[in-house]
């Protein structure tokens, strides 16, 4: 399963956790894996191309997105990621889950 936390503080996200596999398909043809690693990095690549100072760490299973300052376009984007992983797991809870924590 893929589990997403988003650490949040006064409603705006400041670190978004990924790990896991959806395990919904063998390996290099689970496309729900597939969507949820586009979106990351995705995300990590809009993050540095329009200069957030948020810190995206990719490790083994692991993707790691913490922010640095709070500013507009760092918080466009991690809605956009947040809003995108919520459309993976509707219909999919069974393989993808989000969970949200306030810190």
């Amino acid at each position: 399963m893929i589990q997403t936390v988003l650490a949040m503080h006064n409603g705006k996200i400041r670190s978004i956790v990924i790990s896991g596999h959806s395990g919904s398909a063998d390996k290099g043809e689970d496309l729900i894996c597939a969507a949820v690693s586009a979106i990351a990095f995705g995300t990590c690549n809009a993050l540095d191309l329009l200069g957030s100072d948020a810190k995206c760490t990719i490790g083994d299973n692991r993707i790691e997105i913490r922010t640095v300052t709070e500013d507009e376009t760092t918080a466009v984007i991690l809605n956009t990621m947040r809003i995108q992983l919520e459309t993976v797991q509707e219909g999919n809870e069974t393989f993808v889950t989000i969970r949200k924590t306030e810190v």
